[in-house]
Protein backbone atom coordinates (compact mmCIF):
# COMPACT_ATOMS: atom_id res chain seq x y z
CA UNK A 1 0.00 0.00 0.00
CA UNK A 2 2.81 2.22 0.81
CA UNK A 3 5.03 1.94 -2.48
CA UNK A 4 1.64 2.35 -4.26
CA UNK A 5 0.79 6.05 -2.45
CA UNK A 6 4.41 6.50 -3.33
CA UNK A 7 3.89 5.61 -6.76
CA UNK A 8 0.51 8.06 -7.00
CA UNK A 9 3.21 10.73 -5.56
CA UNK A 10 5.43 10.17 -8.22
CA UNK A 11 2.93 9.96 -11.08
CA UNK A 12 1.37 13.64 -9.28
CA UNK A 13 4.76 15.30 -9.16
CA UNK A 14 5.38 14.80 -12.74
CA UNK A 15 8.49 12.88 -11.84
CA UNK A 16 6.97 9.52 -13.23
CA UNK A 17 5.85 11.54 -16.68
CA UNK A 18 9.89 12.59 -17.00
CA UNK A 19 11.12 9.40 -16.92
CA UNK A 20 8.51 8.35 -19.46
CA UNK A 21 9.10 11.24 -21.99
CA UNK A 22 6.39 13.09 -20.83
CA UNK A 23 5.98 16.62 -19.87
CA UNK A 24 4.42 17.22 -16.68
CA UNK A 25 1.92 19.64 -15.75
CA UNK A 26 4.36 21.93 -14.42
CA UNK A 27 6.42 21.72 -17.58
CA UNK A 28 3.31 22.39 -19.55
CA UNK A 29 2.88 25.63 -17.62
CA UNK A 30 6.62 26.86 -17.75
CA UNK A 31 6.52 26.02 -21.77
CA UNK A 32 2.98 28.49 -22.35
CA UNK A 33 4.95 31.17 -20.21
CA UNK A 34 8.13 31.01 -22.60
CA UNK A 35 6.02 30.74 -25.27
CA UNK A 36 3.93 33.54 -24.40
CA UNK A 37 6.85 35.72 -23.28
CA UNK A 38 8.76 35.31 -26.94
CA UNK A 39 5.31 36.28 -28.88
CA UNK A 40 5.11 39.42 -26.76
CA UNK A 41 8.88 40.02 -27.55
CA UNK A 42 8.66 39.84 -30.68
CA UNK A 43 5.85 41.78 -31.10
CA UNK A 44 7.34 44.55 -29.59
CA UNK A 45 10.27 44.30 -31.73
CA UNK A 46 8.26 44.22 -34.62
CA UNK A 47 6.11 47.42 -33.02
CA UNK A 48 9.67 48.56 -32.48
CA UNK A 49 10.40 48.40 -35.68
CA UNK A 50 7.24 49.81 -37.34
CA UNK A 51 7.90 52.88 -35.06
CA UNK A 52 11.70 53.33 -36.42
CA UNK A 53 9.82 53.56 -40.21
CA UNK A 54 6.92 55.26 -39.29
CA UNK A 55 7.63 57.95 -41.64
CA UNK A 56 7.25 55.77 -44.77
CA UNK A 57 4.56 53.71 -43.33
CA UNK A 58 2.35 57.29 -42.62
CA UNK A 59 3.28 57.33 -46.41
CA UNK A 60 1.44 54.36 -47.30
CA UNK A 61 -1.56 54.41 -45.05
CA UNK A 62 -2.74 57.68 -47.00
CA UNK A 63 -2.97 56.10 -50.46
CA UNK A 64 -6.67 54.89 -49.50
CA UNK A 65 -7.33 58.71 -49.33
CA UNK A 66 -5.61 60.15 -52.36
CA UNK A 67 -6.76 57.05 -54.73
CA UNK A 68 -10.33 57.34 -53.35
CA UNK A 69 -12.69 58.48 -56.04
CA UNK A 70 -14.89 62.14 -55.68
CA UNK A 71 -12.06 64.14 -53.81
CA UNK A 72 -10.59 67.21 -54.87
CA UNK A 73 -6.55 66.57 -55.04
CA UNK A 74 -6.02 69.60 -52.84
CA UNK A 75 -8.27 68.22 -49.73
CA UNK A 76 -6.30 64.78 -49.84
CA UNK A 77 -4.05 66.71 -48.34
CA UNK A 78 -5.44 67.65 -45.79
CA UNK A 79 -5.03 65.38 -42.37
CA UNK A 80 -6.04 67.71 -38.82
CA UNK A 81 -4.36 67.14 -35.73
CA UNK A 82 -6.34 69.09 -32.97
CA UNK A 83 -5.36 66.97 -29.87
CA UNK A 84 -2.44 66.74 -28.42
CA UNK A 85 -2.32 62.75 -27.50
CA UNK A 86 -3.23 61.99 -31.20
CA UNK A 87 0.39 61.68 -32.80
CA UNK A 88 1.07 59.44 -29.53
CA UNK A 89 -2.69 57.39 -30.99
CA UNK A 90 -1.29 57.61 -34.47
CA UNK A 91 2.08 56.20 -33.38
CA UNK A 92 0.58 53.33 -31.31
CA UNK A 93 -1.59 52.33 -34.35
CA UNK A 94 1.48 52.40 -35.99
CA UNK A 95 2.46 49.74 -33.72
CA UNK A 96 0.54 47.39 -33.51
CA UNK A 97 -0.37 47.25 -37.35
CA UNK A 98 3.76 46.81 -37.86
CA UNK A 99 3.58 44.38 -35.09
CA UNK A 100 0.70 42.40 -36.42
CA UNK A 101 2.08 42.11 -39.60
CA UNK A 102 5.88 41.35 -38.79
CA UNK A 103 5.29 39.37 -35.94
CA UNK A 104 2.45 37.89 -36.70
CA UNK A 105 3.68 34.46 -38.77
CA UNK A 106 6.19 33.63 -36.52
CA UNK A 107 3.61 34.14 -33.31
CA UNK A 108 1.45 32.01 -34.96
CA UNK A 109 4.00 29.37 -35.70
CA UNK A 110 5.13 29.45 -31.90
CA UNK A 111 1.53 28.71 -30.23
CA UNK A 112 1.39 26.09 -33.22
CA UNK A 113 4.18 24.61 -31.76
CA UNK A 114 3.05 25.00 -28.58
CA UNK A 115 0.02 23.02 -29.11
CA UNK A 116 1.39 20.44 -31.43
CA UNK A 117 1.76 17.94 -29.16
CA UNK A 118 -1.86 17.42 -28.82
CA UNK A 119 -2.20 16.49 -32.56
CA UNK A 120 -0.69 13.32 -34.20
CA UNK A 121 2.84 12.97 -36.18
CA UNK A 122 1.06 13.69 -39.69
CA UNK A 123 -1.03 16.46 -38.74
CA UNK A 124 2.15 18.39 -37.12
CA UNK A 125 4.38 18.30 -40.18
CA UNK A 126 1.83 20.38 -41.61
CA UNK A 127 2.33 22.80 -38.84
CA UNK A 128 4.48 25.56 -41.53
CA UNK A 129 1.62 24.66 -44.24
CA UNK A 130 -0.73 25.71 -41.95
CA UNK A 131 0.77 29.07 -40.60
CA UNK A 132 1.36 30.04 -44.56
CA UNK A 133 -2.23 29.66 -45.53
CA UNK A 134 -3.08 31.25 -42.06
CA UNK A 135 -0.59 34.25 -43.24
CA UNK A 136 -1.51 34.20 -46.80
CA UNK A 137 -5.28 35.06 -45.96
CA UNK A 138 -4.57 37.54 -43.78
CA UNK A 139 -2.39 39.40 -46.09
CA UNK A 140 -5.10 38.80 -48.61
CA UNK A 141 -7.80 39.97 -46.84
CA UNK A 142 -5.64 43.00 -45.71
CA UNK A 143 -5.03 43.64 -49.45
CA UNK A 144 -8.71 43.53 -50.31
CA UNK A 145 -9.32 46.39 -46.87
CA UNK A 146 -6.37 48.46 -48.25
CA UNK A 147 -7.05 48.71 -51.89
CA UNK A 148 -10.25 48.55 -52.18
CA UNK A 149 -12.53 49.15 -49.40
CA UNK A 150 -10.78 52.04 -47.83
CA UNK A 151 -10.88 54.02 -50.53
CA UNK A 152 -14.59 53.95 -51.67
CA UNK A 153 -15.43 54.33 -47.59
CA UNK A 154 -12.71 57.50 -47.60
CA UNK A 155 -14.84 59.02 -50.22
CA UNK A 156 -18.53 58.28 -49.06
CA UNK A 157 -18.25 61.23 -46.23
CA UNK A 158 -16.76 63.34 -49.07
CA UNK A 159 -19.84 63.20 -51.52
CA UNK A 160 -22.14 63.24 -48.25
CA UNK A 161 -20.10 66.69 -47.55
CA UNK A 162 -20.66 68.18 -51.17
CA UNK A 163 -23.73 67.68 -51.04
CA UNK A 164 -24.60 69.15 -47.90
CA UNK A 165 -22.38 71.90 -49.01
CA UNK A 166 -20.32 71.57 -45.99
CA UNK A 167 -16.13 70.82 -45.99
CA UNK A 168 -14.99 67.56 -45.16
CA UNK A 169 -11.35 67.36 -43.54
CA UNK A 170 -9.97 64.27 -41.70
CA UNK A 171 -9.13 64.30 -38.34
CA UNK A 172 -5.56 62.68 -38.84
CA UNK A 173 -5.98 60.26 -35.74
CA UNK A 174 -9.56 59.19 -37.50
CA UNK A 175 -8.43 58.59 -40.46
CA UNK A 176 -4.86 56.30 -39.56
CA UNK A 177 -7.89 54.30 -36.73
CA UNK A 178 -10.08 53.50 -39.66
CA UNK A 179 -7.56 52.81 -41.78
CA UNK A 180 -5.69 50.43 -39.63
CA UNK A 181 -8.57 48.54 -37.97
CA UNK A 182 -10.34 48.11 -41.25
CA UNK A 183 -6.91 46.51 -42.62
CA UNK A 184 -6.97 44.54 -39.43
CA UNK A 185 -11.08 43.51 -39.21
CA UNK A 186 -10.38 42.52 -42.72
CA UNK A 187 -7.72 40.31 -42.49
CA UNK A 188 -9.14 38.55 -39.64
CA UNK A 189 -12.10 37.78 -41.61
CA UNK A 190 -10.70 36.28 -44.23
CA UNK A 191 -9.30 33.64 -41.29
CA UNK A 192 -12.94 32.47 -42.03
CA UNK A 193 -12.43 29.75 -44.84
CA UNK A 194 -8.80 28.04 -42.44
CA UNK A 195 -11.70 28.17 -39.16
CA UNK A 196 -14.31 26.06 -41.28
CA UNK A 197 -11.00 23.95 -42.98
CA UNK A 198 -10.59 22.86 -39.43
CA UNK A 199 -13.82 21.99 -38.26
CA UNK A 200 -14.46 19.69 -41.38
CA UNK A 201 -10.97 18.27 -41.16
CA UNK A 202 -11.23 17.46 -37.49
CA UNK A 203 -14.72 16.25 -38.04
CA UNK A 204 -16.19 18.26 -35.47
CA UNK A 205 -18.93 19.17 -38.09
CA UNK A 206 -20.09 17.76 -41.44
CA UNK A 207 -20.35 19.27 -44.81
CA UNK A 208 -24.39 19.21 -45.15
CA UNK A 209 -24.88 21.07 -41.98
CA UNK A 210 -22.37 23.90 -43.00
CA UNK A 211 -24.49 23.92 -46.23
CA UNK A 212 -27.85 23.37 -44.59
CA UNK A 213 -26.72 26.48 -42.07
CA UNK A 214 -25.69 28.78 -45.02
CA UNK A 215 -28.95 30.91 -44.03
CA UNK A 216 -27.17 31.74 -40.42
CA UNK A 217 -23.71 31.76 -41.59
CA UNK A 218 -24.84 34.89 -43.85
CA UNK A 219 -26.87 36.38 -41.75
CA UNK A 220 -24.02 36.31 -39.00
CA UNK A 221 -21.76 37.55 -41.58
CA UNK A 222 -23.42 40.40 -41.87
CA UNK A 223 -24.42 41.49 -38.59
CA UNK A 224 -20.41 40.87 -37.84
CA UNK A 225 -19.20 43.63 -40.51
CA UNK A 226 -21.96 45.92 -40.14
CA UNK A 227 -21.49 46.02 -36.05
CA UNK A 228 -17.98 45.26 -35.68
CA UNK A 229 -16.69 46.96 -38.66
CA UNK A 230 -15.43 50.35 -39.55
CA UNK A 231 -16.85 50.54 -42.76
CA UNK A 232 -19.32 52.83 -43.53
CA UNK A 233 -20.29 52.55 -46.71
CA UNK A 234 -23.38 50.21 -47.92
CA UNK A 235 -22.28 49.22 -50.89
CA UNK A 236 -18.28 48.01 -49.24
CA UNK A 237 -20.71 46.62 -46.73
CA UNK A 238 -22.70 44.20 -48.67
CA UNK A 239 -19.99 43.44 -51.14
CA UNK A 240 -17.39 42.47 -48.56
CA UNK A 241 -20.46 40.38 -46.84
CA UNK A 242 -20.45 38.46 -50.53
CA UNK A 243 -17.07 38.01 -50.57
CA UNK A 244 -16.93 36.53 -47.24
CA UNK A 245 -19.80 34.49 -47.49
CA UNK A 246 -18.23 33.24 -50.88
CA UNK A 247 -14.80 32.36 -49.25
CA UNK A 248 -17.00 30.14 -46.85
CA UNK A 249 -18.60 28.56 -49.03
CA UNK A 250 -15.61 27.67 -51.25
CA UNK A 251 -13.95 26.66 -47.66
CA UNK A 252 -16.85 24.12 -47.43
CA UNK A 253 -16.30 22.06 -50.67
CA UNK A 254 -12.25 22.43 -50.01
CA UNK A 255 -12.67 21.38 -46.75
CA UNK A 256 -14.93 18.16 -47.69
CA UNK A 257 -12.21 17.49 -50.36
CA UNK A 258 -9.32 16.94 -47.72
CA UNK A 259 -11.74 14.94 -45.36
CA UNK A 260 -12.51 12.67 -48.45
CA UNK A 261 -9.28 12.12 -49.01
CA UNK A 262 -8.08 11.92 -44.80
CA UNK A 263 -11.19 8.95 -44.72
CA UNK A 264 -9.88 7.36 -47.47
CA UNK A 265 -6.30 6.96 -46.34
CA UNK A 266 -7.64 5.63 -43.25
Amino acid sequence: MEEEEKGEAVSLTGESGNASGEMSFWEHLEELRSTLAICLVSFAGAGTLALVFSKPIFEILRLPLERASGIPEKETQVLTVMRFMDTFSILFYIAVLGGIFFAGPFVLYRIGKFVAPAFSVKERSRLVSFCAVSSGLFLAGAAVAFFLLAPVSVSLPYRIAEHLGLQMNWLAEDYYFFVVALVLFSGLMFELPLAVGFLLYAELVSTETLLEKWRWVLSGILVCVLVVSPIGDPVALVAFSGLLFGLYLAAVFVGDFFLKRKTDGR
